[in-house]
């Protein structure tokens, strides 16, 4: 079980290391702020899909830790003390924030085992195919609250393009209007894209879609379907037939779902 005081202590815990983060010289960052609101948005998404679960309090807990501390890498190695440190990406970064985390490491060894399994899985292009289904369930879970809100921010970031930031330009892709037909052929013929693999802006939005497929609970399409995410980044697309084709093979797979 997780105490409710120590559930108490981790949330202090991360209001306090994110305090320094709203001030200089990070809050000049956009990224930050992003990574900030983002985290709430997860927990958010986490506790709803928790609550539509039922789960007992316990597991509530587990979920929301997880997504508390997702993504508290991204700071972590901004700091002047962790420049030098070598971290292949920022679930990793995160993990080792947790090992200095005084009340994560009074939470029970096999609590700490599921959230440091469901962080470091959280951002892979597929799920591990050797864990047990504790772990998996709560993957599955911080996976989908994930992607829920990144749809939120590039929704928000179609609807105000021509401000800033620069997307395209933050991820080193053409901004050229068009879709590249080989990118679109796989996820047409069931393959899984690889996020190596984008050229342009408007692959990035077709990959972003092609994420439906990963998702896992009756409640995360029903808020997919409610916010009309998909839709917006439809919308955004030139039409051809490769686009129009992967819009429908998505509402269809979510009609099945919902």
């Amino acid at each position: 079980m997780v105490p409710r005081e120590l559930i108490d202590s981790l949330r202090i815990a991360y209001k306090e290391f994110i305090i320094s983060f709203k001030h200089a010289p990070y809050n000049v960052d956009p990224a930050v702020e992003r990574t900030i609101i983002h985290t709430e948005k997860v927990v958010e998404n986490s506790i709803s899909l928790a609550d539509s679960l039922e789960l007992n309090e316990n597991d509530r807990a587990v979920a929301e830790i997880s997504a508390l501390f997702h993504d508290i890498g991204r700071l972590w190695i901004l700091l002047p003390e962790n420049s030098e440190i070598i971290i292949s990406d920022h679930a990793q970064a995160s993990i080792e924030y947790l090992k200095s985390c005084v009340p994560f490491n009074q939470l029970e060894e096999p609590t700490r085992s599921i959230i440091v399994q469901v962080i470091k899985n959280h951002n892979k292009p597929d799920l591990p195919s050797k864990d047990n289904e504790t772990n998996l369930f709560y993957i599955k879970l911080l996976r989908d609250a994930d992607k829920l809100d990144v749809w939120r921010a590039t929704s928000d970031y179609i609807s105000r393009r021509s401000g800033k930031p620069n997307l395209a330009k933050d991820l080193a892709l053409s901004e050229k209007p068009v879709v590249t037909p080989s990118f679109c052929k796989i996820i047409i013929e069931g393959g899984i894209p690889n996020k190596n693999d984008l050229v342009t802006f408007n692959d990035f939005i077709i990959f972003q879609m092609s994420w439906i497929f990963d998702l896992h609970f009756k409640k995360s399409f029903q808020i997919v379907n409610q916010k009309q995410y998909i839709r917006h980044l439809y919308d955004s697309l030139p039409k051809n037939d490769n686009v129009i084709e992967i819009y429908r093979m998505i509402r269809i797979y979510m009609e099945n779902k919902i």
